[in-house]
């Protein structure tokens, strides 16, 4: 890792782009030529925060040379520039740790659904009809999901602002990564006498993940102001996540066929639970603790905390004059996190636990029969990942997120209307492909849109406000479904709402216009802004290079004097 020093931050700010263009900041600099104009389908090509921390020659301690190996299958070449820079290795590597932390959710969930149900005195989930803690069984994940969504609507602000207005973000990220990695390790002692603890502590994991995504988000726009580069990493990261998640649900699916037990027993789901628990628990340490340790590097802060408020109260009054300013003046971004609302793969968990109900309850599936289904869920993610980047060039980032959303919408419904019970087991694994397909196809269209529309030297303050759009309705969808459930609707069609909050989220993007122009607008809007960040930047580089001296390791001086 390495910190930025003055050399860097002058670079940053000063010099003329690799097209000859200017860089954001010239303005700010003594450079009086106009800012070209954007014409459509192209972007300036300017240096980003991370392409100008990685110009500077001082680094921190690196990984030991036995662990190095690790990282190079998450390196992510810059196409414009021929560099790899650290926070792209660390992002897919976080990416990749994060993957089977997310899936693991769905079979203790499982576990747990078949746990409560025994405890309730049913056979069947479908039917059951008694309650345990005041729900039917079959309500329990998607009751736990609403309310970690209603506590991270109100929670995320103050995430927001540490990240914001601290030098905090790399710590906030590598301990809410770890703490993520701990609550999935307690996952492995998942059984019929605590159950519901087990429940909490994955609620308490979904939480984690989404305090540790607003960290590692505010490094992606850092990572280049290049439409086409941003599209590049984030499609690669997508791919690195979803091999990862292949190779995870491989383990998990040859350590339940190894075991060999009965297909119906309650103790197949547990203990496939718990194998999924284990192994996660590795992967996520693995890589998670080596990006944070070894490849993010610190930020400073965006801002001080204004004079009268403090850390608890700035990110909700932030939060309201970013929303405030977008409304006014960002109107394609505005209208871009009206869709964010109501886009239910946004929210915490929000599809994983609706689904997961809907194949346990409804189609009779095991733990092992729904690690199969994510295997073929994970493969059509890699096919949709690599399709985004194709019609992301193709058709620009808005349109192919439109386009994501629908399909997505049409994939569900269509499987609501067909699945209707166990003997339409195997078109599960076919309707899974397309939900994937789906599902790969929209994320990296989001984060690539999302990070060319934000003004340049407002993205951690832009991606706070992204990550709390997304929770602000994330609880609603489980939370219908919670309610059509314990008033006797068929769970098919509580499975089928999703689809409509898909469709209303691509609706929603049909008033922002030109994408191109859009972008233009928000590239006019970051020069002032830029030009501050990097001023800030330039006058506390000698400051964190001697904090970042004082952190390096005796290892580190004794390489250096080997050398």
């Amino acid at each position: 890792m390495s910190t930025a020093s003055d050399d860097a931050a002058e670079k940053a700010a000063g010099s003329n782009v690799e097209d000859g263009s200017l860089s954001l900041a010239s303005h700010h600099f003594g450079n009086e030529t106009e800012m070209p104009k954007i014409e459509e389908g192209q972007l300036r090509r300017a240096q980003s925060i991370s392409e100008a921390v990685e110009n500077n020659d001082d680094k921190l301690c690196n990984a030991p040379w036995f662990l190095k190996f690790i990282e190079y299958p998450f390196h992510v070449k810059d196409p414009t520039r021929d560099v790899y820079l650290p926070e792209a290795a660390g992002w897919a590597m976080d990416s990749a740790g994060r993957g089977p932390l997310n899936q693991v959710g769905s079979y203790v969930g499982q576990a747990i659904l078949r746990l409560a149900t025994q405890d309730a005195g049913c056979l069947n989930p479908r039917t059951c009809t008694n309650t345990v803690y005041g729900l039917k069984p079959s309500s329990l994940l998607t009751a736990t999901t609403s309310i970690v969504g209603v506590v991270a609507a109100f929670l995320m602000p103050i995430v927001g602002a540490v990240v914001d207005h601290t030098t905090h973000r790399r710590l906030l990220g590598l301990v809410s990564g770890m703490a993520a990695v701990v609550l999935a390790g307690i996952q492995i002692s998942v059984n019929a006498n605590n159950w519901f603890f087990i429940l909490c502590v994955d609620g308490a994991l979904s939480f984690s993940l989404l305090v540790h995504t607003t960290a590692v988000f505010a490094y992606l726009p850092d990572l280049s102001l290049d439409e086409n580069v941003l599209s590049h990493y984030t499609s690669h990261f997508n791919i690195r996540q979803y091999s990862v998640q292949v190779v995870y649900l491989g383990l998990v699916i040859i350590t339940g066929e190894v075991r060999n037990l009965p297909s119906q027993a309650i103790a197949t789901s547990v203990q496939t639970a718990k194998d999924a628990a284990g192994i996660s628990f590795g992967v996520a340490a693995l890589f998670i603790g080596y990006a944070w340790i070894f490849l993010f590097r610190p930020r400073p802060a965006l801002s001080k905390v204004p004079e009268g408020q403090t850390l608890l109260t700035t990110g909700f009054v932030q939060v309201h004059r970013t929303g405030k300013k977008i409304w006014k003046d960002y109107w394609a971004l505005k209208w871009f996190m009206f869709s964010l609302l109501w886009s239910p793969e946004a929210g915490a968990g929000v599809i994983q636990s609706i689904a997961v109900t809907f194949l346990t309850v409804v189609m009779k599936f095991t733990g092992l029969d729904l690690a199969k289904a994510m295997l073929v869920l994970m493969v059509g993610n890699i096919c949709g990942s690599l399709f985004s980047k194709w019609v992301c060039q193709k058709i620009n980032p808005l349109n192919s997120y439109r386009c994501g959303l629908m399909s997505l919408a049409v994939s569900i419904f269509v499987s609501a209307w067909t699945l209707n019970g166990p003997e339409r087991r195997a078109a599960v694994f076919g309707f899974t492909f397309f939900w994937g397909v789906s599902m790969g196809w929209v994320n990296p269209s989001q984060r690539v849109l999302l990070c060319t529309l934000i003004p340049k030297g407002q993205e951690t303050e832009m991606m706070g406000l992204f990550v709390f759009t997304g929770q602000i309705l994330g609880w609603l969808p489980p939370l219908i479904f919670t309610l059509m459930n314990e008033n006797g609707a068929d769970i098919r069609w509580g499975f089928g709402l999703v689809t409509f909050f898909c469709g209303f989220a691509a609706i929603c993007t049909l008033p922002m216009g030109n994408y191109y122009e859009a972008v233009a607008w928000a590239a006019r809007q970051s020069e002032e802004k830029l030009g501050e960040v990097l001023v800030n930047a330039q006058s506390r580089s000698e400051k964190l290079h001697e904090s970042a001296q004082s952190i390096g390791s005796q290892d580190c001086a004794t390489e250096k004097i080997e050398k």
